[in-house]
């Protein structure tokens, strides 16, 4: 039996700085899957200029994580793109709106990267046994982020309740190295967190109580003692 296939995009403006740094602070993570799921991870700009190299910035500051993205090479997005996506997780707001546009059947797959966790976070906890597999489960969550977004929105207007600004990962563009490290470890834990919000905290399997030799009895001089009373 094939192993199962769970396909996720990300989606930034240019594809030469957050979208690739995406993409490589997922592979990183999911290098060894315990599931046996096989991730395929990609990323296309909504701007991007085809064949592209990643911005030197971006490069720096995956180096400072212990990422390479140095062999990227950007891609535009194309409806094509979006095509068997399981989940599209673009950087900021108007790409989300981008996409809609360009695939409006993916409308319900589509999140900024903030959105998915902020929304699959408060989504119910369903239990693995109603799923065939692993990877019905996975999918299965982004049903319930989707739903649980349309709630909200049903009941706090468009934005669910969520501040416009807080959905989207800024591009830190003339703000120094700093802030592209801050990029750089900032992906590292939302992507982090979409992989744990997906396929579950890992299963930590307590060891085996350690078993302790029986002491021998003792038989000193105390029982010789009882003896001769």
């Amino acid at each position: 039996m094939a192993a199962p296939h769970f396909k996720l995009l990300y989606v930034c403006n240019g594809n030469n700085a957050r979208s690739p740094l995406a993409v490589a602070s997922t592979r990183a993570a999911v290098a060894n899957d315990p599931d046996g799921i096989i991730w395929q991870i990609d990323s296309a700009g909504t701007e991007a200029v085809e064949d592209a190299p990643v911005r030197y910035e971006a490069s720096i500051a995956a180096e400072s994580v212990g990422l390479d993205i140095s062999e990227h090479r950007t891609t535009m997005l194309q409806p094509h793109n979006c095509d068997g996506q399981d989940l599209i997780l673009a950087m900021s707001w108007e790409q989300v709106s981008h996409i809609w546009s360009l695939v409006p059947q993916a409308w319900d797959r589509v999140f900024t990267i903030k959105e998915f966790v902020h929304w699959s976070r408060r989504a119910p906890v369903r239990p693995p046994i109603l799923f065939p597999n692993k990877l019905a489960e996975m999918r299965d969550k982004i049903v319930q982020a989707h739903s649980v977004r349309k709630r909200a929105r049903a009941d706090y207007g468009f934005w669910g309740g969520i501040r416009p600004q807080d959905l989207n990962l800024i591009d830190p563009s003339g703000k120094g190295p700093d802030a592209w490290e801050a990029l750089a470890k900032a992906m590292q834990a939302l992507t982090s967190d979409v992989i744990t919000l997906l396929r579950g905290p890992a299963v930590v399997v307590p060891a085996a109580p350690r078993r302790t030799a029986a002491r021998p009895k003792r038989t000193g001089s105390r029982t010789r003692a009882k003896a001769r009373n």
